[in-house]
């Protein structure tokens, strides 16, 4: 056979074997049907709920004891006993002077009628032993003017003082009976062998009433305030330290 037709025999089975393996390729699910595999069935576990755990009680729970609180009971009452105050000895207060009548215009004045005041005292446990050997030892007293007696407004005060000792010092004071009741030193009082004195005194507002009366010390610093000028005229509150009233005092009226 020639070569020709034994390539033309070659070609003619290659493309019968292709149509037969394509056909059978195509027809192959239909000519032989599958068998389908039985799925697996996987079974669901079954789950069981657990209930939720009880706590067990104890057997005889022990109850909570709460404490009573503590009460302080208070004591009965008591009255406090009374106490009785027994009142101190009161010392008697020296009379006060009267004081004077508001005064009368200036002019034509009214006869003046001043109540004669009560001796000025001064109680023993009020005064220093000094001051009552001293009052007790001394004779004193304002001879002029007398008490009551209207005066001008300079006059000379005259008196009697016997009976002091070296280191005492005698001063004549008059006190205001108003402005302040002020009191002003006029001098110091120094008698002579018979025991007479005489003091210049100046009585400034005319128609106020003055009370005028003697003083004695034996400090020095008391005896130069009772000296001292500016006091004469300007006058002092109260006396010096150490030094005490002397005698009895008289109120006299400025005219």
């Amino acid at each position: 056979m020639p070569v020709e037709h034994k390539s033309q025999l070659i070609v003619a089975v290659l493309s019968f074997a292709c149509v037969v393996i394509t056909t059978v390729s195509s027809n192959w699910d239909k000519w032989f049907s599958r068998s389908v595999p039985t799925p697996v069935v996987t079974a669901t576990p079954v789950v069981t709920a657990m209930p939720p755990e009880t706590p067990t009680p104890p057997a005889n729970p022990t109850p909570r004891i709460i404490p009573t609180p503590r009460v302080t009971p208070f004591p009965p009452y008591t009255p406090s006993p009374r106490v009785t105050v027994t009142p101190s000895a009161t010392v008697t207060p020296p009379a006060a002077l009267t004081p004077p009548t508001s005064p009368t215009p200036r002019g034509t004045p009214p006869l003046r009628v001043t109540p004669t005041p009560p001796a000025t005292t001064t109680s023993s446990a009020l005064i220093p032993p000094s001051a009552r050997t001293t009052a007790a030892a001394t004779t004193t007293r304002i001879t002029s003017p007398h008490h009551g007696a209207t005066v001008g407004q300079r006059i000379a005060v005259e008196g009697v003082l016997t009976g002091l000792r070296p280191e005492q010092q005698v001063f004549l004071c008059v006190k205001s009976q108003a402005f302040g009741r002020l009191i002003y030193p006029q001098g110091k009082a120094i008698p002579d062998a018979t025991g007479q004195w005489t003091v210049d005194s100046i009585y400034g507002s005319a128609g106020y009433s003055y009370e005028t009366f003697l003083v004695v010390t034996t400090n020095a610093e008391a005896a130069a305030m009772l000296s001292d000028q500016h006091a004469r005229k300007y006058g002092m509150r109260d006396l010096p330290p150490g030094t005490e009233p002397l005698g009895t005092a008289i109120v006299v009226t400025r005219e």
